[in-house]
C-alpha cells in the first residue's frame, strides 16, 4: 500500500523539479547470515542462525545537496531460524542517504547509509521491533535517461533487545516461550539488483 501511495505522489513531485532526479528502484536480492544469542526455555545460552534466503523491496531516492541524495529504503525477507526451524519474517524501513562518486552519466558509483527500524515476526509469536541500520555501496547504470539498473551490496545491522520473547505459545506473554533473546547485534549481508525508474 505504501509503495502505491509513493508511486501516486511521484509525478507531482517530479513536476516540481527541473532535474528529474527522483528515482524509484524496486529490487530483488539475497540475504545471508545473522545469528541471535538466546536461551531456549531459560536454559544455557546458545546461538541461533537465520537461514539465507531471497529478499525484495524498494529504494526511493531524491536529490539533496550535490553530490548526495536522500534515500527511503524498504526490505522484506522470509527466512527461518536454523535449518528446518520455525519461520521468521523481517521487514526493514529506513531513511538515509547516498553519496555519489565520480563516474560518467551512464555509470555512477555510490555509497549508502540508512537508519531506522526492523520488525521481526517469528512464526506463532508477537512481532518484535529493533533499531536497525545499513551500510553499503554499488553502481547505478543508465543506458537511457529514464531507465537504469542498480547493483549494490549492503551490511544490515539490528540491535536486538535483551529478553525478547520469540516462538511463544499464546503470544509473548504466554507461559511457554521456546527462545528468549539475551540481546546482541544481528548482522546480515545482502546483494541486490533492481530497475531504476527516474522521474
Amino acid at each position: 500500500m505504501a509503495l502505491c501511495l509513493l508511486a501516486a505522489a511521484l509525478p507531482a513531485m517530479a513536476q516540481q523539479r527541473t532535474d528529474s532526479g527522483i528515482q524509484l528502484t524496486p529490487f530483488a536480492g539475497y540475504t545471508l547470515g545473522g545469528e541471535v544469542d538466546a536461551r531456549e526455555n531459560t536454559e544455557q545460552e546458545t546461538s541461533y542462525r537465520l537461514e539465507e534466503s531471497m529478499s525484495y523491496g524498494f529504494a526511493l531516492n531524491w536529490p539533496s545537496k550535490a553530490p548526495t541524495e536522500w534515500e527511503l529504503y524498504y526490505n522484506h525477507q522470509d527466512t527461518e531460524l536454523a535449518k528446518g526451524g520455525p519461520g521468521v519474517k523481517l521487514d526493514t524501513l529506513q531513511l538515509g542517504g547516498t553519496y555519489l562518486g565520480q563516474g560518467s552519466k551512464r555509470a555512477i558509483p555510490f555509497f549508502v547509509a540508512t537508519l531506522g527500524g526492523v520488525r521481526i515476526k517469528p512464526e506463532a509469536s508477537d512481532s518484535d521491533y529493533a533499531v536497525a541500520f545499513t551500510l553499503g555501496g554499488g553502481y547505478k547504470f543508465f543506458p537511457t535517461k529514464r531507465i537504469g539498473i542498480r547493483l549494490e551490496a549492503r551490511a544490515l545491522g539490528a540491535f536486538i533487545r535483551s529478553n525478547s520473547s520469540w516462538l511463544c505459545s499464546g503470544g509473548s506473554n504466554g507461559a511457554t516461550c521456546a527462545i528468549r533473546t539475551s540481546g546482541n547485534l544481528l548482522i546480515q549481508a545482502q546483494a541486490n539488483a533492481g530497475v531504476i525508474i527516474r522521474f
